[in-house]
């Protein structure tokens, strides 16, 4: 039993009428070289059936509203590869999305974290301020007294020499 090559304007005018064999030669001839450009493209071929399949529902659906210089071939290359980008994109925002989404996660606990472990050295850098704090004021109150102190010394100091000298 041998097959004739029918023509795709052919195949898409019947299609127009409803032929669904016409239909089922368009999806064995286009079928294999659709699925594998799509496989290789997402690396996927549950998403490459997929996508093929939803290619060829849309055609069967729009088949009373196809031009009439309509080219089959084109159609076909120019959705594969539309739907081959929406898919790659949707991943792509998929796993930015959860990418994102695991970041805030591990930054909230990260941040959560940080700030569990700085509250022992947070306390133990207020209590030195406040220690630090008080040494410094009772060293700028007692500064003066012993400035005068030592002025007084000093000046008892140059008394008693002056005294011996006489």
């Amino acid at each position: 039993m041998s097959r004739t090559f029918t023509p795709d304007q052919e195949l898409i005018d019947r299609l127009l009428l409803n032929d669904t064999d016409a239909f089922e030669e368009l999806y064995c001839r286009y079928w294999y070289s659709l699925y594998n450009y799509s496989v290789k493209k997402l690396q996927s071929s549950t998403d490459a059936r997929q996508i093929v399949k939803d290619i060829f529902i849309d055609l069967w659906e729009k088949r009373h509203t196809l031009p009439a210089n309509f080219s089959v071939s084109q159609h076909l290359y120019t959705s594969v590869r539309r739907n081959v980008v929406e898919c790659l994109n949707d991943k792509l925002e998929n796993a930015d999305y959860s990418e994102l989404f695991e970041q805030q996660i591990t930054s909230a606990f990260t941040a959560e974290a940080l700030q569990d472990a700085r509250k022992p050295v947070q306390k133990k850098q207020a209590a030195f301020t406040a220690s630090e704090l008080n040494r410094q004021n009772t060293i700028s109150r007692e500064q003066p007294r012993n400035h005068v102190l030592n002025m007084a010394s000093m000046k008892w100091l140059v008394q008693m020499v002056a005294a011996k000298l006489d």
